[in-house]
């Protein structure tokens, strides 16, 4: 912390440097620059005069109250207009918009968005001036926070670069293959229930993989905009049944869609009617489902303090492996059983 003090006619002026760092992401603050709300418009110039801020410091301009707690902003125009006895209280614009320090990057981001300004005061949980956020460096910080959400919904680890060794750079993936293998387990326990359904109807093998893997493609659609909307703050517990409605809504228009599509294209290959209506119908299921785990399993991990970015895409993937397995072969058992296969 650096502070000067000049004192004027009796009065004392203490501007105070603040460079604060953000506990996000490792996001540093700007020095934010404040005066005291009793300085003259001539103690606020000849103070500057003497520090010689850079341009990025005087162009954000501050006024504090008892306890360093931030009052209002002050422009360089209006100390320059102003009669040098004027008050800064006087001057300044009392109609704050701050970020409070405790926000996530991403909800940062949005309110000085929100604010149309380049740049915006950080205040601590008692109001108190910590420092000043401008565009450029919150940008970078989105980015970097943008990029580590890619890489944790593939499971990579977000430090790795091409530099990095080959040995920690396997051992870090290893870990997700591993989770990964152990619900590949798990969807082929489902299909072992149904091996003699399998054994005399083996044409259902070979649409397995098609309603697992849109299942999983849909999933992800949905996953990966729930994910971006939670970190930007557009998706909240008060307005998640609203979400929730649209994706299954969207769910069921593609399910009709796709299910069409696959059930007339299952027909026309293998000439089995019956056989289309049970892709169609099981694809159906499986992106209705998959819209509806790609938005519960992100919301319900934010619910339990977990990085939705981190594990959603295991379990999404499980959940239209397994279910789309469980309903594709029971209903080929059900069609089977009813001499239709």
């Amino acid at each position: 912390m650096i502070a000067f003090r000049t004192p004027v006619e009796g009065v004392l002026v203490a501007p105070v440097v603040r460079p604060g760092v953000a506990e996000n992401a490792g996001l540093s603050y700007a020095p934010a620059l404040s005066f005291p709300r009793h300085a003259t418009a001539q103690q606020v110039i000849d103070t500057l005069r003497q520090m010689r801020p850079d341009a990025d410091s005087a162009s954000y301009l501050f006024v504090t109250g008892e306890a360093g707690r931030l009052l209002g902003t002050l422009s360089l125009h209006q100390l320059v207009v102003a009669a040098p006895e004027t008050r800064v209280e006087q001057l300044m614009n009392p109609n704050i918009v701050a970020l409070p320090e405790d926000l996530s990057t991403e909800e940062q981001a949005r309110m000085l968005s929100d604010s149309g300004f380049s740049a915006l005061p950080v205040v601590d949980a008692a109001g108190r001036l910590v420092g000043a956020l401008d565009a450029g460096d919150l940008l970078d910080a989105v980015e970097e926070e943008a990029t580590e959400d890619m890489y944790l919904l593939a499971g990579v680890d977000k430090d790795e670069e091409v530099s990095r060794p080959i040995q920690r750079a396997a051992r870090d993936r290893v870990f997700w293959l591993t989770i990964n293998l152990a619900t590949a387990f798990l969807a082929a326990s489902v299909v072992s229930g149904f091996q003699d359904v399998i054994a005399h109807a083996a044409v259902l093998a070979a649409f397995m993989p098609i309603v697992a893997g849109q299942g999983g493609n849909a999933g992800t659609q949905t996953l990966t905009f729930i994910v971006r909307s939670l970190a930007l703050g557009e998706v909240r517990m008060a307005n998640a049944g609203k979400i929730l409605l649209r994706e299954l809504t969207i769910g069921i228009c593609n399910g009709v869609c796709i299910g069409l599509l696959v059930g007339v294209l299952g027909w026309l290959w293998k000439g089995i009617p019956a056989l289309g209506i049970v892709v169609g119908v099981a694809m159906l299921g499986n992106l209705i489902l998959a819209s509806l785990a790609g938005v519960l399993v992100p919301l319900t991990l934010k619910v339990l303090r977990i990085d939705p970015a981190l594990a959603s895409s295991i379990f999404v993937t499980t959940v239209t492996d397994v279910c789309g397995f469980f309903i594709f072969l029971s209903l080929g058992m059900l069609a089977l059983q009813m001499g239709y296969l």
